[in-house]
């Protein structure tokens, strides 16, 4: 269970049920079972042949990305005929070493360009060129039976998955919202630790809160959104327990923004003026953590078929502000959420979302398919560098593996391939989590020679191995390596108590590792500082035509077409934050790197965030207001125009450009404006105000990370 902090406070994750951890351990179990009866009967039948058996079976296992069924059936027999091909041909040309050196840069190079289609086809890829490692190691006289026994292995792991045991067809889709859901209950948990605690305006805590909180939240609708799509487009019509989470999803993107502008609201109140919002948000945090709870669990509806609930529209009361109008639409929300949730197998009414779409042509879709890779080709695209970096390095592991251990020279590869990343901090990180889990699993493996020699008693040993190897690969990879490694080292043993098997493990990981690492650095290497200007720039751009929209139509009566364009800009937006962010981490773990200008991409990126955030607050009110009342009397264009001329200063400045014409001032407010409207303009100018004064000032040798005090006074909304 996660904790976030903040101060005295502690925000906690609503801690996930356990049938929601029950797909992990039946992947485990099913890998278990698909390479270690296999491995059993080969010790114990004398019958070597199988082990090809095991090895398909675990590479199988691999090799399945989940959700439905369809899917693991298309991608499983996917790699199961090219497995076999591969590795038959593979072994055929082991026999002269320059020949299968060859094949296997080849294959490194064409599995690696296999990224641009995402992560399901990246790790497919990267499971082939494991196959081709393994194969190219030693020449064979029966390549094709060797092919026929793998397969075998590999069809009987598609057939526990897609048959025997299917795991919850919609169980990608369903974890992710409901992590949207925890991530909502946590953020609204930690404000209402806030505004308990009387935290006071511009406390670096707000600043923790927005970018833990809400960086994540979107990622996770990002994350839910691409796999809805995907779902969505690879049927003709949709299930209604489908359509029912593209709904609750939709629910989930609505509550966002209210947080959003709840948080800022509640900063800028006074001590004192907070206690009217505690119990909702108190409210808003059990909604999401009784939304994520159900979400992630097998069994939706318990006892008696669950019906949707009646929710009424908010209440139509005489508020004494407009934070807790803001309030009570987050309140209803939630319930709306719950209600849903509770009855999630029910049909609901069709929508444009919902409705049938219309399939591709098998030629539509080919062009469609071949676009990503025909760019990829481009000598300048980071997937084409990194596929030759990865077949060169693959090569150059070969080379090393048949030196320095000839029997087992495939583990260099394998850890090569596996370990390196586009990125030099990446790899730098995989590196170490795969070095640490073989050297400690290396040692688990020697107790095991060491002390098991009943063939039975070595693949129970074995089992619980395997089936925490797999339960722990969505979590942690060090994890992953630590409990995968003895199962190899035990099979891959000449004889009990060998356990110079384990040493050789060891060393083969410290070379593969150092072969990644090497070709991070030399081989088109891709240093973080190169993109992070690009990624700067393309989030200022974002947030300006974000807050030109919304500046723009606050004096007018806003259509549904342009709400849905205010909210495709917000989302943009936010996901241009989110690739800053990334992009900023990446250059923190890069060895080589500026402090001044990592520093200053960190304070900008706090900036435009909060930037971000008050424009999306002003917008939420704008929207439950009367159409114009907070533009009147207020000097729209001029605050625009501010805004604009600000953030395009700041993409001239992380480009290291001459800025041009006289610094921007900020627009003059009238004290007479109404205080909602006065608040909200202000916090906008403050947090833009904010980025100008980064901008211009001479950088300092060491600045701190977290925003000073604002240079506008903030006032509350109301």
């Amino acid at each position: 269970m996660t904790c976030f902090c903040y101060g005295r406070g502690v925000a906690k994750r609503p801690e996930t049920p356990l049938a929601a951890i029950v797909p992990d351990v039946a992947n485990g179990l099913r890998a278990g079972v698909a390479t270690l009866i296999p491995f059993y009967l080969a010790n114990a039948w004398g019958w070597r042949e199988l082990s090809w058996t095991a090895l398909g079976g675990w590479m199988g296992t691999l090799a399945d990305p989940g959700g439905s069924r369809a899917t693991r059936v298309k991608v499983l027999v996917t790699f199961t005929i090219a497995a076999s091909l591969l590795l038959a041909a593979s072994e055929e040309t082991a026999r002269a070493p320059v020949f299968a050196t060859l094949m296997l840069a080849i294959v490194a190079f064409a599995c690696s360009l296999l990224r641009v289609y995402g992560s399901v086809t990246s790790s497919l890829g990267t499971t082939l060129t494991i196959v081709v490692a393994i194969g190219t190691v030693r020449w064979s006289a029966t390549p094709l039976r060797d092919a026929l026994y793998f397969s075998a292995g590999a069809a009987w792991a598609m057939t526990l998955s897609t048959i025997v045991w299917p795991v919850w067809t919609h169980l990608p889709m369903r974890r992710t919202i409901g992590n949207v859901f925890a991530e909502l209950s946590v953020y609204a948990g930690a404000l209402q630790d806030g505004a308990r605690e009387e935290w006071p305006p511009g406390d670096p805590r707000w600043t923790v809160l927005a970018r833990e909180h809400r960086r994540s939240i979107r990622a996770y609708i990002e994350e839910a959104r691409h796999m809805a799509v995907a779902i969505r487009s690879r049927r003709n019509g949709e299930s209604r327990f489908g359509s029912n989470l593209r709904v609750l999803l939709g629910l989930a993107e609505s509550q966002f923004p209210l947080l959003i502008t709840l948080s800022d609201d509640l900063e800028a109140l006074g001590p004192g003026e907070r206690k009217a919002v505690v119990d909702a948000l108190g409210k808003v945090r059990d909604q999401s953590a009784q939304v994520h709870r159900v979400i992630v669990t097998t069994v939706v509806a318990s006892g008696a078929r669950r019906r949707y609930r009646s929710v009424p529209p908010p209440p139509r009361v005489s508020l004494s502000s407009p934070i807790e109008a803001l309030a009570a639409r987050l309140v209803h929300a939630g319930e709306l959420a719950v209600s849903l949730v509770e009855a999630i197998d029910m049909p609901i009414e069709p929508t444009e979302e919902t409705a049938p779409t219309k399939r591709r042509t098998l030629r539509e879709a080919l062009r469609q398919d071949l676009v990503p890779l025909r760019d990829a080709l481009s000598p300048a695209s980071t997937f084409f560098r990194h596929a030759l970096r990865v077949a060169g390095a693959a090569t150059f592991a070969a080379f090393i593996g048949r030196r320095l251990s000839p029997e087992h020279a495939h583990w260099v590869t394998i850890t090569t391939v596996a370990v390196l990343q586009p990125y030099p901090g990446a790899t730098w990180t995989r590196a170490a989590e795969r070095v640490v889990g073989t050297v400690f699993g290396s040692l688990v493996a020697v107790v095991i020679t060491m002390t098991v020699r009943d063939p039975l008693l070595l693949t129970l040993s074995m089992f619980p191995l395997s089936v925490a190897a797999m339960a722990t690969r969505p979590r942690s990879y060090r994890l992953f390596t630590f409990f995968l490694t003895p199962v190899f080292v035990v099979i891959s043993a000449r004889h009990p108590g060998d356990w110079w098997v384990a040493a050789a493990r060891v060393g083969d990981a410290l070379a593969g590792g150092a072969v990644a690492l090497l070709a991070a650095l030399v081989v088109f290497p891709s240093w973080e500082f190169r993109r992070l200007s690009d990624a700067l720039s393309a989030m200022f751009e974002s947030v300006d035509r974000y807050t030109q929209l919304v500046l723009r139509e606050l004096g007018a009566a806003q259509s549904p077409e342009i709400l849905t364009e205010i909210a495709a800009r917000r989302r943009s937006a936010g996901i241009s934050l989110i690739e800053a962010e990334t992009s900023l981490e990446r250059l923190l773990a890069e060895p080589i790197r500026t402090e001044s200008d990592a520093a200053d991409a960190m304070q900008l990126v706090t900036y435009t965030r909060r930037l971000a955030g008050a424009v999306t607050a002003l917008e939420t009110h704008a929207t439950a207001s009367a159409p114009g009342s907070l533009a009147r009397d207020v000097p729209v264009d001029a605050v625009a125009s501010y805004v604009s001329t600000v953030l395009s200063r700041a993409r001239s400045f992380i480009r290291k450009e001459t800025l041009e014409g006289p610094q921007p001032t900020p627009p003059e407010l009238s004290e007479s404006l109404p205080p909602q409207s006065l608040g909200l303009f202000e916090r906008v100018l403050a947090h833009a105000t904010l980025v100008n004064g980064l901008v211009v000032r001479e950088r300092e040798e060491t600045t701190s990370s977290e925003p000073p005090a604002s240079p506008v006074p903030l006032r509350p909304s109301s």
